[in-house]
C-alpha cells in the first residue's frame, strides 16, 4: 500500500530543516529512494520493512531519559520534545574531583532523540550505552552483518553512515563517542564500527549531497542493474528498470538529455521531428503485482456496517450477518439505504479504503475517500499534464483500448454462444482506437464498442435451475 511518508519523516522543504539520520542512510543507499521518500513523501511497505517495524517496536517500547553531559554547557536541541539539559554554572565551576571510571555508573538509555544544530540533523538512537562522558550508540538492524574480505564482520556504508550521524549528534551534545555498535537481529551479533576521520568525512559529504539533491527539485535517475532494487520497498513506485529502458531506448540516439520521469519522454517525443519519424521500438511488458483485495458491494436495504478489531461487521436488524476483514477490502460500494457508523468510516479512511455511494438503482452519488497523495509537486504535475492535448490523447487511447479488449474478453469467456461478428467488430475497433487522431473520434469508437457489448450482454446471464 502506498501511503504518505508522514508517519516516518515529514519531508523538509527548507534548507535549514533538520534531516533525519534514517534519511541519510537512504541517501547513501540510493539518492532516488531518498528523494521519493523525503521530498515526494512516498512510502510503501514490503515484508522487510514490516519485519523491521516489528523489531523496532520492541526496542521503542521503553523510553529512557539520557543524563546530561557535563562537558558542554549548551546542548543542541533534541527534537520537538526538547534536549538533554546542560549543566548549571555551579556544576561546571565545581572543584569536586571527577570520579574514576570504575565509580561511574553505566547507563543504558533507549529511544533517545537528539539533534545537531551544526549539521541540522536529527537522530533517534535505539540504545545509548554511556559511562561518564563516554557514550556508544547501538543501532538495531533486522538483517545480518556484512562479511569482509578477511572473514571479519562489518557493515554496509548506509548503516555505517547512519551510525556516524548518531555519533556526531552525541558529540555535539557533549559526549565522547569513538565507536558505535550495530546489533543484527538475524544473527544476534554485535558489530563495532570505529567513528574515524574517514567515516566522518563520508557522512558529512552525504549530508551535504542530500541537501543539494533536495535543492535541485529533480528526481535523481534510477540505479542501473543494481542488486539493491529487488528488495527495495519502493521498487514498484521507482520502476528503475522500466524508467532506464524507456528513457534510453527513446532518447539515446536523439542527443537529448536522459530524463528521470517517464512523462517527460512523451513530451520530448512530441517536440522532436526526428524521434517521431524513427521506427517504434518494442517496449518490454511489465508484470504488475496482483492486488488480492476485492471490492465490497452492499445492496440489501436496511443493512448497517460497524467495525470491530479491523473487521467490518454487516448487520441486519442488529444481528451480524457477515464479517469482512479490512485487509481483504479495496473499496466499499453502498447502494440505497445502507448505513455506516462514523467509527467504521474513520477506520476505512485510515486504511485508505474509499466508500462509494449509489442510489438503489445504481446511480453514482459521490464518494468518501482518504486524503490520498499529499505531494504538491505531483499534483502540479498532474494538472500540467492534463493541459497537454497530445498527452491526454495518448492516455485516453490506452484507456479505451483496454476497455474494448476487456469487453471482447468477457464476451468470449462468458457468452453462451460467443457472437463471432461482434467479436470481429470489437477487434477492429481496437485498431481504430489505436489510430484515433482526436478525443471526439476516440469517443465515437468507445460508444460503438459499448453498444456492441450491451447488445450481447444478455447472453452472459445464465439462469440457474432450482
Amino acid at each position: 500500500m502506498i501511503q504518505s511518508a508522514s508517519e516516518h519523516d515529514t519531508p523538509p522543504l527548507e534548507e535549514n530543516e533538520y534531516l533525519p539520520a534514517r534519511m541519510i542512510n537512504e541517501f547513501t543507499y540510493c539518492p532516488r529512494l531518498f528523494y521519493l521518500e523525503h521530498v515526494e513523501g512516498l512510502f510503501a511497505h514490503n515484508a522487510d520493512t514490516i519485519e523491521g517495524v516489528a523489531k523496532h517496536g520492541r526496542v521503542d517500547r521503553k523510553t529512557d531519559p539520557l543524563p546530561k553531559a557535563k562537558g558542554k554547557k549548551n546542548v543542541a536541541r533534541r527534537s520537538a520534545v526538547g534536549t538533554a539539559p546542560g549543566p548549571s554554572p555551579a556544576e561546571t565551576e565545581s572543584d569536586t574531583p571527577e570520579p574514576t571510571t570504575e565509580a561511574l555508573e553505566k547507563i543504558h538509555a533507549r529511544s533517545v532523540t537528539l539533534g545537531s544544530e551544526r549539521y541540522c540533523v536529527l537522530a533517534k538512537l535505539d540504545l545509548i550505552e554511556a559511562q561518564g562522558e563516554q557514550a556508544t550508540p547501538v543501532d538495531y538492524k533486522r538483517g545480518s552483518p556484512k562479511k569482509l574480505d578477511d572473514g571479519s564482520l562489518g557493515a554496509w556504508d548506509p548503516e555505517r553512515v547512519q551510525l556516524c550521524v548518531q555519533a556526531l549528534v552525541l558529540r555535539e551534545n557533549g559526549y565522547q563517542c569513538d565507536e558505535g555498535v550495530l546489533f543484527f537481529w538475524e544473527t544476534r551479533q554485535r558489530v563495532r564500527i570505529a567513528i574515524d576521520d574517514e567515516l566522518v568525512a563520508m557522512t558529512q559529504q552525504a549530508i551535504t549531497d542530500a541537501r543539494a539533491t533536495i535543492a535541485k527539485r529533480q528526481l535523481p535517475p534510477p540505479l542501473v542493474d543494481s542488486p539493491k532494487c529487488p528488495r527495495c520497498s519502493l521498487v514498484s513506485i521507482c520502476l528503475p528498470d522500466e524508467t532506464t529502458f524507456c528513457t534510453q531506448s527513446v532518447l539515446e540516439d536523439s542527443g537529448l538529455p536522459v530524463q528521470s520521469y517517464l512523462f517527460d519522454i512523451g513530451l520530448r517525443f512530441e517536440r522532436n521531428t526526428a524521434l517521431r519519424a524513427a521506427p517504434p521500438r518494442a517496449v518490454r511488458q511489465m508484470v504488475t503485482a496482483r492486488d488480492e483485495r476485492r471490492p465490497l458491494y452492499l445492496n440489501t436495504q436496511g443493512y448497517s456496517i460497524g467495525i470491530s478489531s479491523e473487521v467490518l461487521q454487516v448487520k441486519e436488524k442488529g444481528k451480524v450477518v457477515q464479517k469482512i476483514r479490512l485487509n481483504d477490502v479495496s473499496h466499499v460500494n453502498l447502494f440505497g439505504a445502507v448505513q455506516v457508523s462514523t467509527q467504521a468510516i474513520q477506520v476505512l479512511l485510515q486504511k485508505e479504503i474509499p466508500l462509494i455511494y449509489f442510489s438503489f438503482g445504481g446511480w453514482f452519488h459521490g464518494m468518501t475517500q482518504p486524503v490520498g497523495l499529499k505531494n504538491i509537486m505531483w499534483r502540479r504535475e498532474q494538472f500540467r499534464m492534463a493541459d497537454r492535448p497530445a498527452f491526454c490523447l495518448r492516455l485516453a487511447r490506452q484507456l479505451v483500448i483496454g476497455k474494448i479488449r476487456n469487453q471482447r474478453t468477457l464476451l468470449m469467456r462468458n457468452h453462451v454462444e460467443p457472437p463471432q461478428e461482434a467479436l470481429r467488430f470489437l477487434k477492429a475497433l481496437v485498431g481504430e482506437a489505436e489510430r484515433a487522431k482526436s478525443l471526439n473520434e476516440l469517443l465515437g469508437f468507445e460508444g460503438l464498442a459499448a453498444r456492441t457489448y450491451f447488445e450481447n450482454f444478455a447472453g452472459m446471464i445464465k439462469v440457474q435451475k432450482s
